[in-house]
């Protein structure tokens, strides 16, 4: 009994470590999960809703996000308070202003751990889709923005783990826009193993079967 106890208290602490080192991974995959059932008008959006709080409003270390996710708990705190207001008018309003408001969040959520995701966006053996997208901008475009924001998450979290993803603002976060020559939003671009551009589309309301047809296996390059 004693040794299958301490196995079970090892097994709790390194599971409990393993989430605690993951704390933008965890909280964006929740929010992605979340994004998407309710995009699809799930019932179990509101579960999804309440697993994303709970995670965020954890007890997180300040020099764990500050060495590992470069930001401060000021920054971490403004996300969490921007979630509170979210939160706070989500039963007032129809579920169409629910996911154009969420999408705001969403993008804010990358803009507080950008540093770290660009590095770990560009680190990643895999291919790599990189969705550049707006919180700044007309209605028309910040709603075709959200719209392929819930797309590209449909169709990369769709698969076997086989691709990374970003999404980005580009009205807060303008060098990789500037680097890659990509003049509109929403745009996505693709990336090999090595970081080659191999394909980009930019400001087109068919990206994504574009995209989905390219990942597909008709790699012809587009730049």
């Amino acid at each position: 009994m004693t040794i299958n106890f301490k196995l079970v208290v090892f097994v709790l602490i390194a599971v409990s470590i393993n989430i605690y080192s993951q704390i933008y991974e965890s909280i964006e995959t929740t929010a992605a999960k979340y994004f998407i059932s309710l995009s699809n008008k799930d019932s179990k959006a509101d579960d999804d809703l309440f697993k994303l709080n709970e995670i965020l409003f954890k007890n997180y270390e300040k020099d764990e996000l500050e060495s590992k996710y470069q930001i401060s708990m000021n920054d971490f705190g403004r996300l969490k308070n921007y979630f509170n207001e979210y939160e706070s008018r989500l039963r007032n309003i129809s579920s169409d202003s629910a996911l154009f408001l969420f999408n705001q969040w969403y993008l804010k959520l990358n803009n507080t751990f950008y540093d770290y995701t660009v590095n770990k966006f560009f680190s990643s053996p895999k291919t790599k889709v990189l969705f550049l997208s707006t919180s700044m901008s007309c209605y028309c475009t910040l709603e075709m923005c959200k719209n392929q924001v819930l797309d590209i998450l449909k169709l990369v979290r769709s698969g076997s783990d086989e691709y990374s993803y970003l999404v980005i603002d580009a009205y807060e976060n303008s060098d990789l826009p500037m680097k890659y020559e990509t003049l509109f939003v929403p745009s996505v671009i693709v990336f090999d193993n090595n970081d080659q551009m191999l394909y980009k589309i930019e400001y087109d309301e068919k990206m994504i079967d574009q995209l989905a047809f390219f990942l597909n296996g008709n790699n012809e390059t587009r730049d």
